[in-house]
């Protein structure tokens, strides 16, 4: 058998095509045994499948694995095939025309980067905790597989493991038998779904159950962090959501129970197994959080439930459609929520997070959202801000052009159509233009396979609204907008809502006839479209002064978020931003505007967009503000944990390091707020990365306090900030050198290596940076390269030199034969592309400074 094997554990879309054409009707029969305190386990899978000659190489599975005890195909014991890293190798002439058998006993090994099957250990109690995470394609870490989304299968689990352990798969058990202190489980067959949905979770987890109509749900965590649970209201968003869901589908949830799981060193805040979702344990609040973040929780739990049919049920083809999961989930759970009683606010919120497609969406690294992804490893960088938030928007756009109405319908008909199926673009596009009676299909192709925001500009006059629309940046494409606008009047410096109108804009300009004496309006009411609105400075000048009066939640936020993406475009003074900011928060009565478009706004100005001049004279200001605010008498609880997360962001003189070092050591305190342990770790980190002289000590202390994994993981995040030339040489060697700790330990020291202050004490890292990079991408997980690339980047270093060090690595990269990983590469691009965002806006503040000399 002559032929190349894989190099690199990727699986490319020809291949995949390829592999598809050849093999059908696949079923996996899986049979494992763990043990505890070992780093393997034993399994045993049986592939059964079809195959249909005419294939060049040899059959390929998937498989990762520490080794193979015996194959058997169709019956025989054979030693003839090919084991490479990542995969065995079945040639042609050993395959039968129709059903073949295959059956492998292998051993392998756990893994510790939260994917694969991911093994921790509980220093609060040594309890260990298993759980699997395959998407896009580490399935084959756990059994041979052909791990593509369009060859689904059913399967069917047996386990044999430790008694006192749970188990928590795709089904329920159908048999269980318990010897002892060893217990054997054997769940029922599952329905046919794509590999990277399977899963499988062990360990001594807490449990608690209750039913959705005929559904068995269950919410799981681990034993020790089972006190800060809140099942109650987990249960009752996933009963509502459930509810939702299958109204507006007009389709059944398709499985026959619910599980959620909150698993240990999770990548991601959540995937969608079928009948068993995992979260990560950021879900489980160990403090006092935001309603925001009870949102976003939420939404999370939404999310993944929107997954199960659309991801699960009826899956994208190959990953260049990954948008068919992504993009919907992420829209119709905030949809479905707003259409609930427990978060009814929830599209105001989506308009946050909608920042995160502007951002991706003006990278030189954007894509359509319906992409393209040659292998798997691009399938991966496509999990971004494109396929979730703007193809979220872009649907909340195409709802509102065709009326909700069509819109749901052809939703339902795509679920009955496709159930079980895989499906691409043009199955989408059919069905939304039959039921619509539009032509999605030119739609499509302005939204779905186009990159770039359009900009909308506005201008009152002579009774009329004049609306002029740029084009995207890199296309200069102009595309068909339907938006609504709300006119207002002014009435003693107040806003009064004059006027709401929808508009088609279909060209580089639109107008519309206006009330008289209307004087401000917004675009984009309610957020239907995807689009930046940018506002002239008179108009600025007259939301400055009245946009506190809006009634309006959701408008004063919408105006906000336009000001808020002047500033990054350079086309609004980020200082002008602060005082403004300062002015509407002292005003703001929604708290959730307060903390998302001022004070996080402004946290991330003095952050990112102000001089180091400027940076001084604002940060003690806001901390005065800050601490002037905490100090008022009542106060609600949420508001000082947001005016407390102004005051730590912004100190930096020694006064203000003393204020925190007495709120660690219960000397000051704050009426309505707990120093609670997640506050005590992140002062403790700011004392120490800025030398104050008791942090050593509260360190100490603190290390003694919480032996939990989060609080061992907290001490290396504060370790790693400390101004120690030593210090850093250890951690950075953690971080490059091949460690036995999580990747997740890893990631909370990059958290804590870079400060801006010490910027003298971190310039060595630079050139350090760049050498390590390359290696790091090719040798490491995708999951811990992409933690390096970005945790610790250098992002202190907002100068030309940067940029050119970048400039210059890609380039030379570039000319080698073998290019750089893409994974990085996309990285160091977009950090380019923050850079010449960044370097002009401060560019623009050193002349306004020199100039006032």
């Amino acid at each position: 058998m002559t032929f190349l094997m894989d190099t690199e554990n990727i699986l490319t879309r020809e291949a995949a095509e390829t592999r598809s054409n050849l093999v059908s009707n696949a079923s996996y029969t899986l049979e494992l045994t763990l043990k505890e305190h070992t780093a393997e386990y034993r399994g045993r899978c049986i592939v059964a499948f079809d195959y249909r000659h005419g294939g060049i190489d040899p059959l390929k599975l998937d498989f990762i694995t520490k080794e193979i005890h015996a194959v058997t195909l169709n019956g025989m014991a054979t030693e003839e095939y090919l084991k490479g890293e990542f995969a065995i190798y079945l040639d042609e002439d050993h395959l039968r025309e129709g059903c073949n058998t295959l059956e492998i006993t292998y051993t392998g090994l756990f893994d510790n980067t939260g994917s694969g099957f991911h093994k921790f250990h509980d220093p609060a109690d040594s309890e260990e905790y298993l759980h699997t995470d395959f998407e896009p394609y580490d399935a084959h870490r756990l059994f041979p597989c052909f791990d593509q989304p369009d060859i689904k299968a059913s399967y069917q689990l047996t386990v044999h493991g430790p008694s006192k352990w749970t188990y928590i798969h795709n089904t329920l058990p159908e048999h269980t038998r318990t010897n002892g202190d060893e217990v054997t489980i054997a769940f029922t067959r599952t329905a046919v779904f794509s590999t990277y949905l399977f899963a499988l979770v062990a360990g001594p987890y807490s449990k608690w159950e209750e039913r959705y109509n005929q559904i068995p749900l269950g919410i799981y965590c681990r034993k020790s962090l089972a006190k800060y649970m809140d099942p109650d209201n987990i249960f009752a968003i996933t009963r509502e959501a459930l509810a939702t869901l299958e109204a507006y589908f007009d389709y059944p949830y398709p499985y026959d129970k619910y599980d959620q799981v909150f698993v240990p060193e999770f990548n991601f805040g959540a995937m969608e197994n079928v009948g068993c979702v995992t979260f990560s344990e950021h879900y489980i609040f160990r403090n006092k959080k935001l309603y925001s973040e009870h949102l976003d929780r939420a939404n999370t739990i939404t999310h993944e439930m929107v997954h199960m049919w659309f991801g699960d049920l009826v899956t994208m083809k190959w990953w260049n459609d990954l948008w068919l999961n992504e993009s919907f989930a992420d829209y119709l759970s905030y949809f479905a929520m707003s259409k609930g009683k427990l978060f009814s606010d929830a599209l105001e919120h989506m308009y946050v997070r909608k920042e995160w497609a502007y951002q991706q969406d003006q990278y030189a690294t954007t894509h359509p959202i319906a992409s393209s992804a040659r292998d798997t490893i691009e399938a991966f960088s496509n999990f971004d801000g494109i396929s979730y938030s703007k193809g979220a928007s872009v649907l909340r756009q195409l709802q509102y052009y065709i009326g909700d109405e069509a819109f749901r319908a052809a939703i339902g008909k795509y679920f009955k159509r496709f159930a079980g199926q895989n499906t691409t673009l043009d199955d989408f596009l059919s069905i939304m233009s039959e039921t619509s009676g539009i032509d999605i299909v030119a739609w499509s192709r302005q939204w779905l396979e186009t990159t770039g925001v359009n900009t909308l500009l506005s201008r009152i006059g002579n009774g009329r609204l004049r609306i002029e629309q740029l084009g995207s940046a890199g296309n200069d494409l102009i595309r068909l907008h339907a938006i609504e606008f709300t006119g207002y009047r002014q009435s003693g410096g107040a806003f009064v809502e004059n006027e709401t109108q929808k508009i088609i804009i279909d060209g580089k300009t639109a107008e519309a006839q206006l009330q008289p004496d209307t004087a401000f309006v917004i675009l984009n009411t309610h957020d239907h479209d995807y689009v930046k609105v940018f506002y002239s400075p008179d108009d600025i000048a007259i939301a400055r002064q009245s946009l506190g009066t809006l009634e309006d939640p959701f408008a004063r936020r919408l105006v906000l978020g336009s000001l808020w993406q002047m500033v990054r475009d350079n086309a609004f003074d980020p200082t002008r931003f602060i005082r403004m900011g300062i002015e509407l928060g002292m005003k703001e009565k929604d708290l959730s505007i307060l903390n998302s478009h001022l004070i996080a706004k402004i946290n991330a100005i003095v952050t990112v967009y102000l001089t180091d001049e400027n940076r001084r004279i604002w940060m003690p200001r806001l901390n005065t503000m800050a601490r002037e605010r905490l100090a008022r008498s009542g106060n609600s609880e949420q508001e000082q944990i947001i005016w407390f997360g102004l005051l730590l962001t912004t100190t930096l003189l020694p006064d203000e390091l003393d204020y925190l070092h007495a709120l660690v050591d219960g000397t000051e305190s704050i009426a309505s707020l707990e120093i609670d342990q997640e506050k005590r770790w992140n002062i403790i980190a700011r004392l120490m990365a800025f030398s104050h002289p008791g942090a050593e000590n509260l360190f100490s202390n603190e290390k003694e306090l919480d032996k939990s994994d989060l609080g061992l993981k907290k001490a290396f995040m504060v370790e790693a900030s400390k101004p120690d030339s030593a210090v850093k040489e250890t951690c950075w060697k953690a971080f490059t050198e091949q460690s036995s700790r999580s990747t997740d330990y890893l990631r909370y020291g990059m958290k804590g290596f870079h400060w801006k202050v010490q910027k003298d004490l971190l310039a060595p890292y630079v050139d350090r940076f760049f050498d390590a990079l390359e290696k790091v991408y090719t040798e490491r997980d995708v999951h811990y390269a992409v933690a390096f690339g970005h945790s610790l980047f250098p992002q202190w270093n907002q100068t030309p030199d940067m940029l050119h060090n970048i400039e210059t690595f890609l380039n030379r990269k570039s000319s080698n034969s073998s290019g750089l990983p893409a994974l990085l590469r996309k990285m160091l691009i977009e950090q380019a592309d923050d850079l010449k965002r960044i370097l002009p806006i401060l560019e623009k503040q050193q002349a306004a400074d020199s100039s006032t000399e």
